[in-house]
């Protein structure tokens, strides 16, 4: 008994000590007890296109498989590339894809939910982080307005918050309410930039701490969500475009809002070139394996307006070369677009002779273009043309033109184009200024269909396409698909929605309407 009394008493003791110290001992003195703001900026900028174990998850799924395919800018034999048939699957759950899943992908669990935090750890001392605040709030709209384009209603005021305040089933919000709050924080961020307190240049992959890029980049964005107003509330449209291009926008290719990537781990690699590859020996090699293909109605526009772009973006006959591609041949003349909407090749071809990706433009190190001068250019044309701005929109639409061409210089300085060919593709595709606001709206969206092309961009193609109309595309006709034969308006919430938030998924339907392609968002009447 004796024995057993000192047994337990030293335990006792043990324990005690143990209990005494237990918050010392069980801390891992190497591990960081707060993430430093900069290091959080930086992982935002790399997680728009997925997560470091597949950094180009959510450009794959939501953007390749399904924008660009429906924007007959991509065309594929396969049923995965859904968009180009204009299917659903709920086992592959590609249209859920950029809304964010349970298996750790999309949007939600990884860059929402860091913009989030990063906002509410810079606002604890707004005074010396208040740069690092406003970008990190531009950064959350750019991403919630892709969000919202695509889906409609979604968690919007609540979401991001599970570890700040358990909100595991954040509350679905009103489009209609989203884009109010969305342009107002534009305005708040652009205006509280402060040249004298603390930049983070070294984690800013675009602009590297100038202020006055990102004063522009948010006018920019502005412009750009104001635009998608133009039918559902026109006079928000025209106060806010006016706001924005008083305010001051890019003026210069320098100034577009491109990430930049240093190539190596997967963290750090162009999403296109992860999903388009073989580089670096890192991808998904989809080039390579016949999977994807440039669209017939993409190419075939592009040699009507004899465009230059298309010997640098479009390459026929491309092989295995190590851990990169062959060129293949890039004359203009020898590119062949693939119909939309087919299963097997056309009779007396084989998928090898259609137009895939020249691999100048997804190397590991390619920049990726997410809002340009160009874009912001048209867009300027267009206000012009509806009254909303003062200025020439043949001189702005002209401008869009050259900054589309020149930038193509950003993935090689070999697409360089000169003066000369630079006036000879405006001369052969110039603003209809006597025309009418239909022939006006088609020259200014074809130029954007066709820069958002070349840029990978299939999110505002079909953005701009949904409310505008323009550029005219004949749908395809697809025995099984789910939109009734018609291009779809929005994509689907991921299934698990129905299940792990019934309520707020039956609030969004209540709201908007059936949870099904051909149901429109609010902005798109």
């Amino acid at each position: 008994m004796i024995r057993k009394l000192l047994i337990v008493s030293c335990l006792a003791l043990t324990f005690g000590s143990c209990t005494k110290n237990f918050s010392k001992i069980n801390v891992n003195p190497t591990a960081p007890a707060t993430v430093p703001l900069d290091y959080l900026l930086a992982q935002a900028q790399l997680q728009f296109a997925g997560v470091a174990g597949d950094p180009g998850y959510t450009q794959w799924r939501g953007n390749f498989i399904y924008c660009m395919t429906m924007m007959q800018q991509f065309a594929s034999l396969g049923q995965f590339y859904s968009g180009d048939k204009y299917l659903y699957s709920a086992t592959n759950d590609a249209s859920g894809a950029y809304f964010g899943t349970s298996n750790g992908e999309g949007n939600y669990p990884n860059s929402i939910k860091n913009l989030v935090n990063l906002v509410y750890q810079a606002r604890l001392d707004s005074v010396n982080s208040v740069n690092t605040l406003s970008m990190a709030r531009i950064l959350k709209v750019l991403q919630f307005s892709i969000m919202t384009d695509l889906y409609g209603d979604i968690p919007y005021s609540q979401a991001g918050l599970g570890y700040l305040t358990s909100n595991y089933s954040p509350a679905f919000d009103k489009q209609s309410g989203i884009y109010p709050d969305m342009l107002n924080e534009l305005a708040g961020a652009g205006a509280a930039f402060n040249s004298s307190a603390y930049i983070a240049a070294n984690s800013d992959f675009a602009f590297h701490g100038d202020l006055t890029k990102w004063k522009h980049f948010a006018n920019s964005l502005m412009l750009r969500l104001a635009m998608r107003l133009q039918k559902v509330d026109p006079a928000s449209a025209q106060s806010w475009a006016n706001k924005a291009l008083t305010g001051g926008v890019m003026a210069s290719n320098a100034e577009s809002y491109i990430i930049m990537f240093g190539g190596g781990s997967s963290a750090n690699i162009n999403p296109n070139a992860y999903n388009l590859g073989p580089s670096d020996a890192v991808n998904r090699a989809e080039v390579l394996h016949g999977n994807i293909q440039w669209s017939q109605t993409f190419i075939n526009t592009m040699k009507a307006r004899n465009d230059p772009r298309l010997g640098e973006i479009a390459t026929v006959g491309v092989a295995s070369s190590g851990t990169g591609t062959t060129f293949g041949d890039t004359a203009q003349a020898s590119q062949k677009g693939l119909p939309n909407g087919l299963d097997n090749a056309p009779v007396g071809t084989t998928i090898g002779q259609f137009s895939v990706m020249n691999n100048l433009t997804y190397q590991t190190t390619s920049p990726d273009i997410i809002l340009s001068y160009a874009e912001v250019e048209f867009l300027k044309a267009e206000a012009i043309e509806r009254g909303w701005y003062t200025g020439s929109a043949i001189t702005e639409y002209m401008a869009g033109q050259a900054a589309a061409l020149q930038q193509m210089a950003a993935y090689s300085s070999s697409f360089a184009p000169s003066g000369a060919s630079v006036s000879a593709y405006q001369a052969t595709n110039p603003y209809p200024a006597a025309g009418t606001m239909d022939q006006k709206m088609n020259q200014i969206q074809t130029e954007l269909w066709l820069l958002f092309a070349d840029t990978y961009n299939g999110y505002e193609a079909w953005a701009d396409w949904r409310r505008t109309g323009f550029p005219v595309l004949t749908p395809v006709i697809y025995t099984g698909n789910a939109s009734g034969g018609t291009i779809p308006r929005r994509l689907i919430y991921p299934t698990e929605q129905i299940t792990l938030d019934p309520a707020g998924y039956n609030a969004a339907i209540a709201d908007q309407g059936a949870d099904v392609f051909t149901t429109h968002v609010w902005w798109d009447k």
